[in-house]
C-alpha cells in the first residue's frame, strides 16, 4: 500500500479507522448543502447529496492529489489532535502521521479488529466504576478523573489482556504479517481503507453528546420536546445514579459542577440548588427509620449517606469534609442474615433521602403540641364578599381532620376597628366574646381560656363557626387594624408557638401598621418607578418577633380588581416567618370558580402536613459555599434557615459560590438535613443527600445543564432585582443572560460556522424561549393591566412555588384534545397515563375545529373552535353543537365514549399532580373571555411584549453588532 501523501509532522499515533461499509462517524454530519472546509480553509461545492468528498474510485484508490502544488494542512490543535471530521463514509482526509501502523483489510463480511491494549474506540461505551477515594481525601471516579485523564474508560479486560490474533483470529490473512510498518515515498499510492485517522480529541468525543448537538434557532423553529421537560441524570455510575434523590425534592442547576470559578464564570450562568425537603411523598422515596444511633461525622455533623467511603471495618471517609471517622459499635451486624461486615441493612446507605425519628438530644424542648389561632377580617369588604361565611363553613367541615394528637389548640380573634377575642373554655356552655377597643396598648383579657384544647372544646368552636357569619352581617365599616390583631396574637402564642393564620380583605388602614394607598398608576409603571418594596419595616419586624418564638403567619388576601391591599407590605410578615401567602383578587361568593377554588384551598391548608420549630441547615463539600437565598424564611447564620412552620408546598433555593479549586475531586455532594417536630408530637429529622461529577471540561459542564432548574433560578434572580432595582434593570437583566449565554457558547464551544449564526446547545435551546416567557411573565410585564398587588403575588409564587410547579407556571403547557386517542397513553409504574404532545404557545398550533386544553400552572382552560365538527361537541361535552356551549363552563361531564373517558383521565392527572386546586373554564372561539386563554400564547406578538421569533432578531442583532 503506497501513499501519495507525506507524513504530516505533528500527527500522533492513530487508533484504527472503522469500517467505511460498517460503521458511520460519530460527529454530526454537516448541514444540508454545506459542507465541511478542505484542509486549506477554501470551501467547494459540494456535489448532489452533500458530501464534501467522492467515494474512491473503483479499485479503491485514493482521490487526493499528491502533496505539490497542493494547499498545506493547518496546524492541528494543542494536544496534537486534529480537529477536522471525517468526510461521508468513515475515511479520513488526513494523511498517516509518521511510524503509523496500517492495518490490512479483513476478508470480506468481516470487521475491523479493536484497537491494541490501551487504545479505546471512539464509539465505545465507558466503563463505570464505583467511587474510590485517595489517600489525600479527594474522589476519584470511572467517569470523572483528574483533568489529564479521559472520560472514557479502558476497554472490556478480554480486549486489553488477549492478543490480537488470538482475540479475533479470523482478522489478518494467513501467512501475512499483521501490521506493515513500511515508509511510502511521495508518489506511490495505497486504498484508502488503509489509512489511519488520529483519535477523536476529549473535546471532540464530548462534542458528540446529544445534549450538545448544536441548533440554529433561527432555522429551527419548533423546538419544543412533544413531552414535558424531564431532570436529566447527572454523569455518575449506574448504582449512585439509582441512589440519587427524586429531582424534584434536591437537584442543582448543572449536573456536573465546575471545577474552578473561573470555568463558571466563562459560562455565563447562574449556579444553584434547588431543595423541596417537606415534599408529599411515598415511604419507598423517603422511608423513615429508627436506629439505636444517628450516625453523623465527628467534624463537620453531615449524617451518613449513599455517598460516603468504608475505608476499612472500622472507619469511614465523610464526603463533606473528607474527615475518617470510626463506624459504631455493631453497625456492620446485620440482624437479618446473622453476619458481620454486611451494611446492606441499613437504609441510609441505600437511600438518599430518609427521615430519623430524633432521640432526646435533638430536643431544646418538649416536643410542642400543634397550635392552630385563626385571625379574620371582619370589616364590611369580607362580609359582603362571602367571605366570613365561606371561610367558616369550610374550616366547619374539616375541623376533625386539623393535623395533630390530644394536644392540638386552636384560638380565635377578629377585628375590623377593634379586636374580638373569644372564650371558648370547656366549662363554658356557649361562646363568650370579648372586645377591646383601645388599640394603643392592646392587652390579653382573659390569657388562658383564649386558646384551648380542640378535644376538649370542639362543641363550642363549632357552635362559633356558626353563628360567626350572623353576628356581622350588619357590619359597614371598612376599617381594619390588622397590625394590632398580629401583635396580640404574637403575645398570646409566644410561650408556645404555632401557627397564625390571616383572612384580610382590605387595606389595614386603622391602629398600629396602618397603611396608605400609593401610586399604582400606568404613569408609575412607565416612568419605572413601579414601587414592589415595603412601605414600612412594621410587618417584618412582627415577623422576626414570630420567628424567634417558633410561630409562622400564613396569609390568606382577598381583594377585587380595583381593590389595593398593600400585598407587598403585610407579605412580610408571612415572608420572613416561613409563611405562605395566598392571594384571590376576584373573589365573591357568588362567583363559582372562583368561590370553589378559595375552598379547595382551604380544604388543602387545614388538612395538609405541617412541621412546627425545624430548621434545615445544607451542607456542601468544602471549596463551595452558599451565596444567596431565596425563599420565605430567616436566615439565622450562613448555611442555617430558621423555619416555625415548613409544609409540603414550599420550595427554597440557593445560589452557590466556588470558593477554591475542585480539580482534586472527581464529585462533590450536598445535603440538606430538616430538624422538626411532626403533628404527633415526635422530633424528627429528614435527611437529604445530592451528589454530583465535577468536570474541568467546558462541554462535559454545558452538556450537564439543567435547564428548568436554571429557568428557576433566573426568575428569583430577577425577582430580587425588582426588589432591590427597578423592574426595567429585572428585564434588561433576564434579557441579557441570553446574549451573554449564547456569546459564552460560541466562544467556548462552538466552531466558526457556528459563530457566525444564533446557534445553542441543545441543552440551552430553550433558553430564550423561557426568558421570553418571563418577560411576559405578571412578575415582569410591561402589561399597565396588571396591578401592584397581582405583581406582588406572582413574584411571591417564583419565590415560593417548588420547582416543578413552578415551571408550568411560567411555560404553560398545551395540548389538542380533539386528536386524543390510544396511542397518547403511556404505562409508568403499571399505571395508564394520558401523554399527548405538548404543543408550543402559538396561534399556528390552534385550528377553528379542534378543542385544545391549556395547563397554565394556577388552572386550565379549554378552547373550543368555532368550526368544531358536532361529533366532536357531543363526544366531548354531551351537547349538539358549538352553540350549545354555555358562556360559563366549569366542568366537563364524562361522556360513554373513549375520547370523553381519555380527556377527563387527563384532566384528574393534572389536578392530583398539583398542591393547590386547579378550576376548570370553557372559553369558546367568539366568547368574551377568549383572551383570557389569548394572553397565554407567549410566542406571538402582544401588546405588551414581542413574539418569539422578534427576540430571537433581536438577540441575533446584539450579537453581531
Amino acid at each position: 500500500v503506497q501513499s501519495t501523501l507525506p507524513p504530516h509532522p505533528s500527527s500522533v499515533q492513530s487508533t484504527l479507522p472503522p469500517h467505511p461499509s460498517s460503521v458511520q462517524s460519530t460527529l454530526p454530519p454537516p448541514p444540508i448543502g454545506q459542507s465541511f472546509p478542505p484542509p486549506g480553509g477554501h470551501s467547494h461545492p459540494p456535489p448532489p447529496g452533500g458530501h464534501s468528498l467522492p467515494p474512491p474510485p473503483a479499485g479503491g484508490q485514493s482521490i487526493l492529489p499528491p502533496p505539490p502544488g497542493s494547499q498545506s494542512l493547518p496546524p492541528p490543535p494543542a494536544g496534537g489532535q486534529s480537529m477536522l471530521p471525517p468526510p461521508p463514509g468513515g475515511q479520513s482526509i488526513l494523511p498517516p502521521p509518521p511510524g503509523a501502523q496500517l492495518f490490512h483489510p479483513p476478508p470480506a463480511g468481516q470487521s475491523f479488529p479493536l484497537p491494541p491494549p490501551g487504545g479505546q474506540s471512539s464509539g465505545a461505551r465507558p466503563m463505570t466504576q464505583g467511587p474510590q477515594y485517595t489517600s489525600s481525601g479527594g474522589m476519584t471516579s470511572g467517569l470523572v478523573g483528574p483533568p489529564t485523564m479521559s472520560l472514557v474508560g479502558p476497554p472490556p479486560p478480554s480486549h486489553s489482556q488477549a492478543p490480537l490474533a488470538q482475540r479475533y483470529p479470523h482478522s489478518v490473512p494467513p501467512g501475512t504479517s499483521e501490521v506493515s510498518t513500511t515508509n511510502y515515498p511521495p508518489g506511490s499510492q495505497y486504498p484508502s481503507y488503509g489509512q489511519t485517522q488520529p483519535p477523536l480529541t476529549l473535546m471532540q468525543k464530548q462534542l458528540q453528546l446529544p445534549e450538545l448537538q448544536p441548533v440554529n434557532l433561527l432555522e429551527n423553529r419548533n423546538i419544543l420536546p412533544t413531552q414535558p421537560l424531564e431532570h436529566p441524570l447527572p454523569s455518575l455510575p449506574g448504582h449512585l445514579v439509582s441512589r440519587g434523590p427524586d429531582p424534584g425534592v434536591f437537584c442543582c442547576s448543572m449536573n456536573s459542577i465546575p471545577a474552578t470559578s473561573s470555568l463558571l464564570n466563562k459560562m455565563k450562568l447562574p449556579l444553584a440548588i434547588h431543595i423541596h425537603p417537606f415534599k408529599d411523598s411515598k415511604a419507598k422515596s423517603c422511608p423513615v427509620i429508627n436506629p439505636s444511633v444517628i450516625v453523623r461525622c465527628r467534624v463537620c455533623r453531615a449524617y451518613i449517606n449513599p455517598y460516603v467511603s468504608f475505608t476499612d471495618a472500622r472507619h469511614w471517609r465523610c464526603n463533606m469534609c473528607f474527615r475518617t471517622n470510626i463506624v459504631p459499635e455493631d453497625y456492620d451486624y446485620n440482624p437479618h442474615s446473622g453476619k458481620r461486615g454486611d451494611r446492606s441493612h441499613h437504609t441510609e446507605l441505600k437511600h438518599s433521602s430518609v427521615e430519623y425519628i430524633a432521640p432526646s438530644e435533638y430536643m431544646v424542648r418538649p416536643p410542642q403540641p400543634s397550635v392552630y389561632f385563626f385571625i379574620i377580617d371582619v370589616s364590611y369588604p369580607a362580609v359582603e364578599s362571602g367571605l366570613l361565611g365561606v371561610f367558616c363553613r369550610t374550616l366547619l367541615d374539616n375541623l376533625s381532620r386539623l393535623p395533630g394528637d390530644g394536644r392540638t389548640m386552636v384560638g380565635f380573634l377578629t377585628y375590623d376597628h377593634a379586636l374580638h377575642f373569644y372564650n371558648l373554655k370547656s366549662s363554658q356552655t356557649q361562646p363568650q366574646m370579648l372586645v377591646v377597643s383601645d388599640l394603643s396598648d392592646v392587652f390579653i383579657p382573659s390569657p388562658h381560656s383564649l386558646l384551648v384544647n380542640l378535644r376538649e372544646s370542639k362543641e363550642l368552636v363549632k357552635n362559633l363557626l356558626e353563628d360567626l357569619p350572623k353576628m356581622f352581617t350588619d357590619q359597614r365599616g371598612i376599617q381594619s387594624a390588622l397590625g394590632a390583631a398580629l401583635q396580640v396574637a404574637e403575645k398570646l402564642l409566644h410561650p408556645i408557638g404555632g401557627r397564625i393564620t390571616v383572612l384580610q380583605s382590605t387595606l389595614p388602614n386603622y391602629g398600629p401598621g396602618a397603611l396608605k394607598m400609593k401610586e399604582t398608576s400606568t404613569s408609575a409603571l412607565k416612568k419605572d418607578q413601579l414601587s414592589t418594596s415595603a412601605s414600612t419595616d412594621f410587618y417584618k419586624k412582627i415577623a422576626l418577633e414570630c420567628s424567634a418564638q417558633q410561630i409562622a403567619v400564613d396569609l390568606f388576601v382577598f381583594s377585587n380588581p380595583t381593590q389595593f391591599i398593600d400585598l407587598a407590605t403585610i407579605s412580610t410578615v408571612a415572608k420572613y416567618s416561613s409563611g405562605q401567602i395566598h392571594y384571590y383578587p376576584d373573589f365573591h361568593h357568588t362567583k363559582e370558580i372562583p368561590t370553589k377554588r378559595v375552598e379547595r384551598d382551604l380544604k388543602r391548608y387545614l388538612t395538609r402536613n405541617i412541621g412546627f420549630e425545624s430548621v434545615m441547615r445544607i451542607r456542601c463539600t468544602e471549596g463551595l459555599s452558599l451565596h444567596t437565598f431565596h425563599g420565605n424564611f430567616f436566615v439565622r447564620s450562613t448555611d442555617l434557615l430558621s423555619l416555625p412552620n415548613v409544609n409540603p408546598d414550599h420550595g427554597y433555593c440557593m445560589n452557590l459560590a466556588i470558593d477554591e479549586s475542585l480539580k482534586d475531586y472527581s464529585m462533590v455532594c450536598f445535603q440538606a438535613a430538616l430538624l422538626y417536630t411532626s403533628y404527633r408530637g415526635e422530633r424528627r429529622i429528614r435527611v437529604h443527600s445530592l451528589c454530583l461529577p465535577v468536570s474541568d471540561q467546558l462541554p462535559q459542564l454545558y452538556a450537564g445543564i439543567n435547564l428548568l432548574a436554571t429557568t428557576a433560578v433566573l426568575a428569583k434572580m430577577g425577582v430580587d432585582r425588582v426588589t432591590t432595582a427597578t423592574l426595567g434593570d429585572a428585564r434588561d437583566a433576564l434579557l441579557n443572560t441570553v446574549q451573554d449565554a449564547t456569546k459564552a457558547y460560541r466562544s467556548n464551544i462552538a466552531s466558526s460556522m457556528q459563530a457566525s449564526q444564533f446557534t445553542l446547545p441543545s441543552s440551552l435551546k430553550l433558553l430564550p424561549l423561557f426568558c421570553l416567557s418571563l418577560l411576559k411573565h405578571p412578575a415582569f410585564t410591561l402589561n399597565a393591566g396588571i396591578s401592584i398587588d397581582p405583581r406582588v403575588q406572582a413574584m411571591n409564587l417564583i419565590l415560593t412555588l417548588p420547582l416543578n410547579y413552578l415551571l408550568v407556571n411560567i411555560y404553560p403547557r398545551l395540548y389538542a384534545l380533539h386528536t386524543l386517542s390510544d396511542k397518547d397513553t403511556l404505562d409508568r409504574e403499571g399505571e395508564d397515563i394520558v401523554s399527548p404532545p405538548v404543543l408550543q404557545l402559538s396561534a399556528e398550533k390552534l385550528s377553528r375545529n379542534g378543542v385544545f386544553l391549556m395547563d397554565y400552572g394556577k388552572g386550565m382552560y379549554i378552547w373550543v373552535g368555532k368550526e368544531t365538527p358536532p361529533p366532536t361537541i357531543k363526544q366531548i361535552f354531551g351537547l349538539l353543537h358549538f352553540g350549545a356551549i354555555p358562556e360559563l363552563m366549569c366542568e366537563i361531564p364524562l361522556q360513554d365514549n373513549p375520547l370523553s373517558k381519555l380527556i377527563k383521565m387527563l384532566i384528574y392527572q393534572i389536578r392530583s399532580s398539583r398542591q393547590h386546586f386547579m378550576p376548570l373554564q370553557v372559553i369558546r372561539e367568539d366568547g368574551p373571555q377568549r383572551l383570557l386563554f389569548i394572553n397565554y400564547l407567549l410566542e406571538d406578538k402582544t401588546e405588551d411584549g414581542t413574539s418569539y421569533y422578534e427576540l430571537l432578531s433581536h438577540v441575533a442583532r446584539q450579537l453581531n453588532k
